[in-house]
């Protein structure tokens, strides 16, 4: 009981901060977000920003901002040789479509694959003079050859979406297209693409003339203040979004999830282990109030209802072993409590939303958040084997960790008994056994465990064996 009752503090305390409207001041590095009302936001899309599942939250939540705080204008500064083909096309369909101000991509210096999507699911695009934009054709991510029925239908869906979108945003899809596939032959005026080419356009190519409009892009600017200038939007109050520190912080806990539950758990075993409150008890509320802290932030559905059934599911389980031993179903019902708040914790709110919508699977949505739950719960299980093989002999832990059961009255530790071993032993219980309690044997009280989860206090026992760790006993028939 003494780690529940720390453990529920903590995480009590740890999710009262974060669910505040906005961070406290100061905290991580940033204390309150700069508003979007009336200013220019500015996106950078960077080298590895777009194979970064946590970049698109970051993405998502800014555009949800833009058209709350009521923004004047969205630009995407774009320099990506492409990323993720789902996200993007999500990026694009849901959040991008839905912006209530004029959006801009400026492409400075790479919009390839991912990148030339964004860069179309944009109202107006703008070149840097040295830029290029295309090649987005589908590519496996592992590097391997995608079987040709596959990409037919992988690129049938991609077109459709991309289709979609170009034309409402009033760009020729007949350009974009020739950046998608290669087994066709286009041309543009003097631009050109054979069979088995990709298009890909330089800022001049971008900015012909096409058929008595610009081929894709409007102008050349050469820079974001260029660009605005161009717009008629010069003296503009320009803001860059960025991350604030819990979101750096909050997207790196995601990515050690498994992690944390493996050290929580681990911890917590170490901590049921050892008599008093020990360094395992501190170990295991850090790492669970680190998880679901994260996670909040992160904009998983973490949040006061998960940490609740979480420590719901720990009472259950304590109950079951110390109250009610034998009977299962509050232990069976805890467990399931416990792996049901990791996993919903690590759900990421907007896939969740889009599985609600009928957008995406369950499975889409809970595929991460399982495989990393069943990463750190193997990883404790071996863990767990680890510690009840070779703890007892690591003499450094014994020390600091694992304290001996003390002698009745005497002071002195039980475990200073030479090379004598206690197996054997017979004596009584001088409590209840839940399964642990105290014992009485040679006039001497010890610190037990019972074999069989419950012992009444008087009951005759016998040591079937002990390590550094515990002593197990078993009731024994008494003896006339």
């Amino acid at each position: 009981m003494k780690l529940l009752l720390v453990l529920l503090l903590s995480l009590v305390t740890t999710l009262t901060a974060a669910a505040a409207d906005k961070p406290s001041p100061n905290a991580l590095g940033k204390s309150e977000e700069e508003s979007y009302e009336g200013k220019v936001v500015v996106i950078k899309v960077g080298e590895s920003d777009l194979i970064n599942r946590q970049a698109f939250k970051f993405f998502r939540r800014t555009l949800e901002r833009v058209n709350e705080e009521k923004a004047k204008a969205v630009i995407f500064e774009l320099n990506t040789p492409g990323g993720l083909a789902h996200e993007t096309t999500d990026l694009m369909m849901k959040d991008m479509s839905s912006l209530k101000v004029p959006s801009y991509a400026f492409v400075n210096i790479e919009a390839s694959s991912a990148g030339a999507f964004i860069a179309v699911a944009t109202d107006t695009i703008y070149m840097a003079p040295l830029s290029t934009i295309g090649s987005a054709a589908v590519v496996s991510g592992t590097g391997e050859e995608i079987e040709a029925t596959m990409r037919a239908k992988i690129e049938g869906k991609l077109k459709s979406v991309v289709r979609n979108v170009a034309e409402t945003k009033g760009h020729n899809f007949e350009v974009v297209e020739a950046m998608m596939i290669v087994d066709k032959e286009s041309e543009f005026g003097d631009v050109k693409v054979g069979k088995g080419e990709l298009l890909n356009l330089t800022a001049a190519q971008a900015t012909t003339v096409f058929e008595g409009k610009p081929l894709l892009a409007k102008g050349i600017a050469t820079s974001v203040e260029d660009l605005l200038i161009q717009e008629g939007m010069e003296g503009a109050e320009v803001v860059v979004a960025a991350m604030t520190g819990f979101e750096k912080f909050a997207y790196w806990i995601g990515t050690v999830g498994a992690v944390l539950i493996l050290i929580g758990l681990g911890a917590g075993y170490l901590e049921m282990k050892t008599p008093g409150f020990g360094v395992g008890a501190i170990i295991a509320i850090v790492a669970f109030s680190t998880f679901f802290f994260g996670n909040y932030v992160a904009g998983n559905l973490a949040g006061y209802e998960t940490a609740a059934i979480f420590v719901v599911g720990i009472i259950f389980i304590l109950l079951d072993i110390f109250l009610f031993p034998g009977t299962f179903v509050l232990g069976l019902t805890g467990v399931a409590m416990v792996l049901g708040s990791l996993l919903f914790s690590m759900v990421d709110r907007f896939s969740w939303q889009d599985w609600g919508d009928g957008d995406i699977g369950l499975w889409k949505a809970i595929s991460g958040p399982s495989t990393a739950l069943a990463i750190g719960l193997l990883g404790s299980i071996v863990l767990f084997a680890l510690l009840m093989r070779f703890l007892p002999n690591v003499g450094f832990l014994n020390r600091y960790l694992l304290p001996a059961a003390v002698e009745g009255g005497t002071g002195k530790l039980a475990d200073e008994r030479g090379a004598e071993s206690r197996v054997g032993w017979t004596g009584v219980a001088s409590t209840d056994l839940r399964p642990s309690g105290k014992a009485v044997f040679q006039e001497k009280t010890l610190d037990v465990t019972a074999e069989n989860h419950f012992v009444a206090a008087g009951a005759p026992l016998r040591i079937i064996s002990e390590n550094g760790m515990r002593i197990v006993v078993k009731e024994i028939d008494p003896v006339a």
